[in-house]
C-alpha cells in the first residue's frame, strides 16, 4: 500500500481507538454494567441523590423521587459514572453531557403539585429513600417519602434495567387527593411532537407553541423524529388509574398529568426506535410509531426470533438459527452474485491483457476494437455485467436484520459472552471477525493479489466496529460471512470447471479498415 494512503488510514484508526473525537466518550469495549443504586452527591447541594445505573441509562433522583437527570446511553454499557479509588464517584461525563443528553434538561420529571399544598419548589421534610434490587425479575426499586404542609407523599419508583420502562406508584395521605405530575422533555430545544390519545378516541397532537387538553388518556407522549439517537417519553396509566393530560408544545415540551388518589403510571423514557418500543409493548399503540419499509421487515424478523426462542430457549442459538435460515432463503440471489464474482476473477487476467494491448492506442477505432474484444470475452465466459445488481437485492433484509439485533435487548449470554447486548469483554469475537473478513477478502480477490494487499489493511480499521458492536451483531456478521465464504468457494470451483475448456487466448476482433476521406470538388469560381 502506498505511504500516502497508509498514513491517513493509520491516523483514522488511532483516532477511533483512542477516542479523540468531539462527540464525547466512546462506548466501552465490553464490560457489562451491573445495575445498582448509588447514593452520592450529584448536584452539589446538601443531601445525597439516588442514582440508578445500568447498561441502558443512568437516572438521577433527588430525595423526593423527582428525576433531575435522565441520561439515555447511545451505546449500551457505556460507563459514564466512574468510581474512584477513594470510593467517591466522578459524574463529570454526565454533567458535561458530551455525547449524552439529559432528557429532562434543567427541569424535573415526576414532580408532584397540588395547589399551595404540594409543589417542587416548596420545602419538605424528607425521609431517607429505601432501595431494593432484583436482577432476576428485572427490577430496580426505590421508595421515596416526604411531607409538605401536613400532606405526606409516598412515591414508589420501579425501573427495569433491561428496558426503558419505569413504573411510578403515588399515594398522598393527609392532603389533597387531586394532584398533577409533570413530565418535561426531551432535553433539546428542537420542538418535539407532543400528543395524547384518549381511551377509545383518536390521537391529538400539538407541535410548536400552544397547549391542548386530553381527557382520560390511553397514553401521552413526547417524541423526536424516529432514529437511533432520537428520544421519547411516554406516559401510560395502569391498574385502573384515570389520567387527564395537558400538552404543551414548543422547545419546552411538557406533559402535565392530572391524577386522583392512588395512581399507577408506566413511563417509557428512552430511544424513539421501533425495536425498543416493540419489546416494551408500545409499538401497537395508535398513532405512536409508524414503521418504514425497513422497520416492517424488522418486525417480521423480531417475531421470528421470538418464535425460535420458544423452541431453543437461548438467544445466542436464536441468532445462529436465524442467520442460517435467512442465508438459505437468500441463497439463490447470493448464488447469482457469487457466479458473477467468480467469472470476473477467472476473466481478470484476460481483461488485463486486452487493456494492456490497447493501453497506448486512444483513437476511436482502437477503442471500438477493444470494446468488441471485451464483449466477445463476456460471451465466451457467459458473463453478464448486469448480474452485479443482484448483490443489492438482499440488502433490505440484511440491513433490517442488523438493526434488529443491534437494538434488541437480550436476557441471556451465550458461550463465554455474559450479555449479547454489549460487546465481547474478552475481544475473542473481534479477533474472529477480523480473521473471517480477511478470509472473505482473499476468496473474493484470489486472482488479484494487488487488490488483496490494498484492501486488507482497511479491515484493521473495521476492527474498531467489531470492538464496539453488541456481541449479538458480531455473531451474526461472523456466521453470515462464514456461510458466504463457503458458498463462494463452491461457486469458484463450479465456474472454474465450466470455464476450463475455454481457450487460453482471446482472439482480437477484426478491426474495421479506416474509410478513405471523400474527395472534395470545389465549385468553379465565377
Amino acid at each position: 500500500m502506498k505511504i500516502k494512503t497508509l498514513i491517513p488510514l493509520t491516523a483514522l484508526g488511532a483516532l477511533l481507538l483512542t477516542g479523540c473525537g468531539t462527540t464525547g466518550p466512546l462506548p466501552t469495549f465490553g464490560k457489562a454494567i451491573t445495575p445498582e443504586w448509588i447514593r452520592a452527591d450529584f448536584d452539589g447541594r446538601p443531601g445525597d441523590e439516588l442514582i440508578a445505573t445500568s447498561n441502558l441509562q443512568d437516572v438521577v433522583f433527588n430525595r423526593r423521587g423527582e428525576v433531575i437527570g435522565w441520561y439515555v446511553k447511545g451505546y449500551a454499557g457505556t460507563p459514564y459514572i466512574k468510581r474512584q479509588a477513594d470510593g467517591t464517584y466522578d459524574f463529570s461525563a454526565l454533567k458535561n453531557q458530551r455525547g449524552i443528553v439529559n432528557m429532562v434538561g434543567n427541569r424535573r420529571a415526576l414532580a408532584v403539585s397540588a395547589g399551595n399544598v404540594l409543589g417542587p419548589t416548596q420545602p419538605a421534610q424528607v425521609t431517607v429513600p429505601t432501595t431494593s434490587l432484583d436482577l432476576a425479575q428485572n427490577r430496580q426499586e426505590a421508595v421515596f417519602r416526604y411531607t409538605q404542609n401536613g400532606a405526606t407523599v409516598t412515591k414508589t419508583v420501579t425501573l427495569h434495567p433491561r428496558n426503558f420502562k419505569v413504573d411510578v406508584r403515588t399515594s398522598i395521605e393527609g392532603g389533597p387527593q387531586n394532584y398533577t405530575m409533570l413530565f418535561p422533555g426531551l432535553g433539546k430545544a428542537d420542538n418535539p411532537r407532543v400528543q395524547a390519545v384518549p381511551v377509545g378516541g383518536q390521537p391529538a397532537a400539538v407541535q410548536g407553541n400552544g397547549t391542548l387538553s386530553v381527557q382520560n388518556i390511553q397514553y401521552a407522549a413526547l417524541q423526536e423524529n424516529p432514529s437511533q439517537i432520537a428520544h421519547a417519553l411516554i406516559v401510560r396509566p395502569q391498574g385502573g388509574t384515570t389520567a387527564n393530560a395537558t400538552l404543551t408544545g414548543g422547545a419546552q415540551g411538557l406533559i402535565s398529568v392530572a391524577l386522583q388518589g392512588n395512581s399507577n403510571l408506566e413511563v417509557y423514557g428512552g430511544k424513539n426506535e421501533l425495536i425498543h418500543l416493540y419489546q416494551s409493548g408500545y409499538s401497537n399503540l395508535p398513532g405512536l410509531f409508524k414503521p418504514n419499509f425497513f422497520g416492517s421487515i424488522s418486525l417480521y424478523i423480531v417475531k421470528l426470533m421470538e418464535g425460535l426462542y420458544k423452541f431453543v430457549g437461548n438467544w445466542g442459538l436464536v441468532i445462529v438459527l436465524l442467520t442460517i435460515l435467512l442465508r438459505l432463503i437468500m441463497w439463490p440471489l447470493m448464488q447469482a452474485q457469487g457466479r458473477t464474482t467468480a467469472r470476473m476473477q477467472v476473466m481478470q487476467p484476460k481483461i488485463k491483457e486486452i487493456q494492456e494491448k490497447y493501453k497506448e492506442r486512444k483513437d476511436v477505432d482502437s477503442q471500438r476494437a477493444m470494446q468488441q474484444e471485451m464483449q466477445q470475452l463476456y460471451r465466451d465466459y457467459n458473463f453478464n455485467p448486469a448480474g452485479c445488481f443482484s448483490t443489492f437485492l438482499p440488502f433490505p433484509v440484511l440491513i433490517a436484520l442488523w438493526s434488529t439485533i443491534r437494538n434488541f435487548e437480550f436476557d441471556s449470554g451465550f458461550l463465554w459472552l455474559p450479555d449479547l447486548a454489549i460487546p465481547d469483554p474478552f475481544y475473542i469475537l473481534a479477533l474472529i471477525y477480523l480473521c473471517v473478513n480477511i478470509g472473505q477478502l482473499y476468496v473474493m480477490t484470489r486472482k488479484n493479489p494487488d487488490m488483496f494487499r490494498q484492501q486488507a489493511f482497511i479491515y484493521i480499521i473495521f476492527l474498531y466496529f467489531a470492538l464496539t458492536f453488541p456481541a449479538g451483531v458480531t455473531i451474526y456478521i461472523i456466521l453470515s460471512t462464514l456461510i458466504g465464504i463457503g458458498q463462494q468457494i463452491l461457486i469458484n470451483r463450479q465456474v472454474e470447471r465450466e470455464t476450463a475448456s475455454i481457450g487460453q487466448t482471446v482472439q482480437k476482433a477484426p478491426v474495421r479498415a479506416t474509410a478513405k476521406p471523400a474527395k472534395t470538388i470545389e465549385a468553379p469560381k465565377k
